[in-house]
C-alpha cells in the first residue's frame, strides 16, 4: 500500500500543478487580451473624440465670424428705431445660420462604457465641453424659437425684438468663442492620449 502511493502521488502532484498552472496561464492570457481590447476601444474612442471636436471647432469657427455681422446688422437696426420692418427682420434672423455640432462619439463611448476605463482628467474635460456644447445647442434653439414667436412680430413690438434679437446674437457669438476655447483645450489634451495617429 505504501510502494502504491509513492508511485503515484509524485505523479499526481506535478500533474496537480501542472494543470493549476495552466488554468492560471489561460486565465492571465484572458485577462490580457481583454485589456488589449479595452486598450483598443479607448484608443478608437480618443481618435473618434478628437476628429468630432476638430470638426465641431472647425464648424463654429466658420460661422463664427458670420454671426458677428449678423450682429452688427441687428446693433445697427436697434439704435436706429423705426427704420426696420417685420419682414427685413424675419430676413435678417432666417439668414442666422445654426451650427450642426455632432456628439456621436461622445454617445458611443457613454453606450459602450469606454468613458469608465479612461483617464479621470480626460473624461472630466470631455464632459465639460460636450455639456458645453450641449447648452450652446439648447440655448440657442429655444431662444431664436422664441425670438421668432407671433407675439414679437408685430410692428409695435419690433424694436425690443430687434434689441433682443441682437442681445442673443452677441450671446450667440461669445458662446461660440468660448466653445471654440473649449474644443482647443481638449484636443490639445486629447492629443497627450493618442498612440495611434490616423
Amino acid at each position: 500500500m505504501q510502494s502504491n502511493i509513492g508511485a503515484w502521488l509524485p505523479r499526481a502532484l506535478v500533474e496537480s500543478v501542472l494543470i493549476v498552472v495552466s488554468i492560471l496561464l489561460a486565465l492571465g492570457l484572458d485577462e490580457w487580451q481583454e485589456d488589449q481590447e479595452i486598450q483598443e476601444m479607448i484608443d478608437r474612442s480618443i481618435i473618434n473624440f478628437s476628429h468630432e471636436l476638430a470638426r465641431n471647432k472647425s464648424r463654429v469657427e466658420d460661422i463664427s465670424a458670420y454671426h458677428q455681422g449678423v450682429w452688427k446688422i441687428l446693433e445697427k437696426r436697434s439704435n436706429q428705431p423705426n427704420t426696420a420692418s417685420i419682414v427685413e427682420f424675419r430676413n435678417i434672423m432666417d439668414a442666422m445660420q445654426p451650427v450642426v455640432l455632432t456628439n456621436s462619439a461622445w454617445q458611443t463611448a457613454v453606450a459602450t462604457g469606454v468613458l469608465g476605463r479612461m483617464d479621470f482628467e480626460l473624461v472630466s474635460a470631455l464632459t465639460l465641453t460636450y455639456n458645453t456644447q450641449l447648452r450652446f445647442d439648447s440655448k440657442y434653439n429655444s431662444t431664436l424659437q422664441s425670438l421668432l414667436s407671433p407675439n414679437n412680430l408685430h410692428q409695435q413690438n419690433l424694436q425690443i425684438t430687434i434689441y433682443n434679437a441682437s442681445r442673443f446674437v452677441a450671446a450667440v457669438a461669445a458662446s461660440e468663442s468660448e466653445l471654440s476655447v473649449y474644443y482647443s483645450q481638449t484636443l490639445e489634451l486629447l492629443s497627450l492620449y493618442v498612440t495611434d495617429p490616423e
